[in-house]
């Protein structure tokens, strides 16, 4: 079962669509690029499959659920959201304090996360 499929998502904002029959599968435990020069809609792609953008048509499917339509709240409780190029942190707070808001959500396990991160990235 795939971890992330679009299936011939069309979309966008307001009624322009920049999405256009976009189709793309992530496997568990691989990795995958969009590549494209600006404009090309992978931001809005991205935006799609965590309700920050329209999908008029098609399907986003998440661990094999369908979370076309929900709002970006109901697919963030499915552990996962976007984060954005730029304005990603919250430049006052520090690390360990951005890194709590980052388990806002799902307080459970939170420790647990922070120490994998520090482990991953020592310097942090």
């Amino acid at each position: 079962m795939s971890v992330l499929q679009l299936r011939d998502v069309y979309g966008g904002y307001g009624g322009a669509d920049i999405l256009n029959g976009v189709s793309l599968r992530v496997e568990p435990a691989e990795i995958v690029v969009i590549v494209g020069p600006n404009g090309a809609g992978k931001s809005t792609a991205m935006k799609a499959v965590f309700g920050l953008a329209q999908v008029r048509a098609g399907q986003v499917e998440l661990n094999g659920r369908d979370i076309t339509g929900l709002t970006a709240d109901q697919i963030v409780r499915q552990g996962v959201c976007y984060v954005p190029q730029t304005d990603n942190v919250f430049p006052s707070l520090t690390v360990d304090e951005n890194l709590d808001m980052g388990g806002f959500i799902r307080k459970q396990g939170v420790n647990a996360r922070k120490k994998d991160i520090y482990d991953l990235f020592p310097p942090l």
